[in-house]
């Protein structure tokens, strides 16, 4: 059997440590995860597992010489920013002090976590799930393989408890990679990803970890929401479950329906460069909310037609007269100026978001050997899903997001 999943990741590394926190002055207690931003690097390997297909077997194959060793609370999980491009978190698995730092991403389904049975380097710098440790550890014995241009990841979905700030869920199914080749996930500075898509796309259908939270009704509402800080190496970004906070938005929160309940993918009306129809969204266009994803993606030659319109010169001579790039969803313009768009790589390779700077001077008169992008990339997401645009961090950290699956429906306001 063989089926198309896509995970959503486009970045790797990062430095701070994450803790749980009690927020006081509560009617409802909430609490929150401090978690790490990850920094951006253009991987040829990371794209290509993107864009990969999933072999799932019942049988244990290619694994058989591997020895198998609320109700109404809600819950605040903190995101730490490191240099504006990805942010990670805590969730434990076996027993609440076991924490694993990890991506929260809507673009993809499945939970990875490294096995301590894989002993490739990837799998041995990064903290590793043993279940002959946990009371509650569950053997399935689902075996995951994903080939991708450069690499395979081999892995066996199992199942234990899991704990995500103060909200107990029992048997959740996760992927433990048991073998990586290649080095999508060895230069990475997390220990996994855990998807928050719809079940659809979960390998062999098993329920993602927030339908296991609607099933077994740890919350009232059965809702997430994403607030992306921009200020970088704060710990003020957060992930919501059970509802949304209005301290980190203002104005309206505009919900969009869920026209295919795989992504969370939604119908835009249409996409401007300076208020200009420019051909981008010809007779309307799908687009993603993607939280694991930092980037604008979108089809290659829309792409390549929007990098022409919007004209970015990579001396960033033209900064201050760089256009307005403006996605209309059911007739609500969200606007994404180059405070938004642009950054910097310098003579390092590290990237530089434009908006963590205060102003437009002090980013122009940051260190020489720079070179202005545009915080782009081409993306064939294949039929029937694609085309599609991926709205990342980019978009949801000027726009807070409501993932509400009471509903199925995003919302979007803009972030404080």
């Amino acid at each position: 059997m063989k089926q198309v999943y896509f995970i959503s990741i486009l970045i790797l590394s990062s430095q701070c440590a994450s803790f749980l926190e009690e927020q006081p002055g509560m009617q409802n207690k909430i609490y929150s995860i401090k978690l790490e931003r990850t920094q951006s690097q253009a991987r040829k390997s990371l794209f290509d597992f993107i864009t990969t297909g999933q072999h799932f077997r019942s049988k244990s194959d290619i694994l058989d010489d591997i020895s198998l060793t609320q109700t109404q609370q809600k819950e605040s999980i903190k995101l730490y920013n490191f240099k504006n491009t990805q942010y990670t978190g805590e969730i434990s698995f076996g027993a609440s002090e076991n924490k694993f730092k990890v991506i929260f991403d809507t673009g993809s389904a499945n939970i990875w976590l490294n096995s301590a049975r894989c002993h490739d380097y990837g799998c041995k710098n990064h903290k590793q799930y043993d279940g002959q440790k946990s009371l509650t550890y569950e053997h399935l014995g689902y075996d995951l393989d994903v080939e991708f241009g450069t690499g395979e990841l081999m892995g066996e979905i199992n199942a234990d408890t899991a704990y995500i700030g103060n909200v107990k869920i029992r048997k959740q199914e996760f992927a433990e990679i048991v073998r990586e080749n290649g080095d999508v996930f060895a230069q990475s500075d997390f220990d996994g990803i855990v998807g928050l898509a719809y079940p659809t796309m979960a390998a062999y259908h098993f329920n993602p970890l927030f339908d296991n939270i609607m099933q077994q009704k740890l919350l009232d509402r059965n809702v997430f929401s994403f607030y992306f800080s921009r200020q970088e190496g704060s710990r003020t970004s957060e992930l919501t479950l059970g509802g949304w906070n209005q301290d980190h938005f203002e104005g309206e929160l505009h919900f969009h329906n869920v026209a295919n309940k795989y992504y969370w993918l939604l119908e835009a009306n249409n996409i401007l460069v300076n208020g200009k129809d420019v051909g981008l969204c010809k007779g309307g266009c799908s687009v993603i909310a993607d939280t694991g994803t930092s980037l604008i993606t979108g089809p290659s030659d829309d792409l390549y037609d929007m990098l022409d319109a919007l004209n970015i010169d990579e001396n960033c001579k033209n900064l201050k007269e760089l256009p307005t790039l403006t996605f209309v969803l059911d007739g609500i313009h969200y606007d994404l100026d180059a405070h938004d768009y642009i950054m910097k790589i310098d003579s390092y390779g590290n990237e530089i978001a434009y908006g963590s700077f205060a102003s437009t001077d002090s980013f122009l008169e940051m260190g020489g050997g720079c070179e202005c992008i545009g915080t782009f990339m081409p993306l064939d997401i294949p039929f029937p899903q694609g085309p599609a645009w991926i709205l990342g961090d980019t978009f949801l950290s000027k726009y807070y997001s409501v993932y509400d699956r009471d509903n199925d429906r995003v919302g979007f306001a803009r972030s404080k």
